[in-house]
């Protein structure tokens, strides 16, 4: 069995296969290896020499039948085991729930956070509306995929179960982002283009691309606001994607579009 759930780790681990599906594909194949075991163990029974061991294989049989069927209700449905030792086992192995708080909060988060082009004075920073036309939203697009490949990100829920995630759902009242909070831009800026502000992001000034046009400043029309204030980017954030909510039975997964989300910091001319 040891060897067949190798292989099966070894063949997996050419693909981008998240923890859920992995988990599922192992408990499958424990449980065709372990009924093997239950065979073995029947065949031995049957003989005086070695009835002793059968016995043992019997046992051990039914030892990891109760880990696959723990398994099985992890892995394949939401529901909770009653009987379930797993968190007693993980405690005397020194294990903890803080990495698991710790991924739970990040789902939830209200930023994550890069370098930044600047520092700017709290009270000096307006949230900016952004429009993006379809060329501009191609670029958002195009840009969420290079920093998914380059690792800057993932939308995997922070590694976290349906079960966590139905919680944190239900803790929050909110959707659940598979990205978690809004990522942040590792590179973005403020151009002028004839009568427009136009945000500028990417992965380096090398590779920035038009991402979207500010239409208003807090509550006033990018028009009017440039008459009293100079704008730079303070944020940059990437929003959006795939996404979990609350349903009648269950987890719901929806898909949002990308979208930026602009901070802008300003000073009187």
């Amino acid at each position: 069995m040891l060897a067949a759930l190798d292989i099966l780790n070894r063949l997996l681990g050419y693909f981008n296969i998240q923890d859920k599906p992995k988990g599922q594909a192992f408990t499958i194949v424990a449980l065709i290896a372990n009924f093997y075991l239950l065979y073995i163990g029947i065949q031995n029974v049957r003989y005086p020499d070695f009835r002793w061991r059968g016995i043992f294989f019997l046992a051990v049989f039914f030892v990891l039948l109760y880990f696959i069927v723990l398994n099985v209700f992890y892995y394949f449905t939401d529901k909770k085991v009653p009987f379930d030792i797993s968190p007693k086992v993980e405690k005397a192995l020194g294990g903890n729930s803080a990495a698991k708080k710790a991924a739970e909060q990040a789902l939830v988060a209200k930023t994550q956070n890069s370098p930044a082009t600047g520092v700017f004075a709290d009270d000096k920073i307006l949230p900016a509306t952004i429009a993006s036309d379809t060329t501009q939203q191609a670029n958002i697009d195009e840009l969420t995929r290079i920093l998914l490949e380059q690792g800057l990100f993932a939308l995997d829920y922070q590694g976290l179960d349906e079960t966590a995630i139905k919680n944190v759902a239900q803790k929050t009242k909110q959707s659940v982002y598979a990205m978690g909070g809004p990522v942040e831009l590792p590179f973005f800026d403020l151009q002028q283009q004839e009568n427009n502000l136009v945000v500028f992001g990417g992965l380096n000034a090398l590779t920035a691309k038009p991402l979207g046009t500010v239409t208003t400043v807090g509550l006033t029309p990018v028009d009017k606001a440039q008459t009293q204030y100079q704008f730079a980017v303070a944020h940059a954030y990437l929003t959006g994607g795939e996404y979990k909510q609350l349903g009648r039975s269950g987890l719901i997964t929806k898909r949002d579009s990308y979208t930026l989300t602009v901070q802008l910091a300003y000073t009187e001319k």
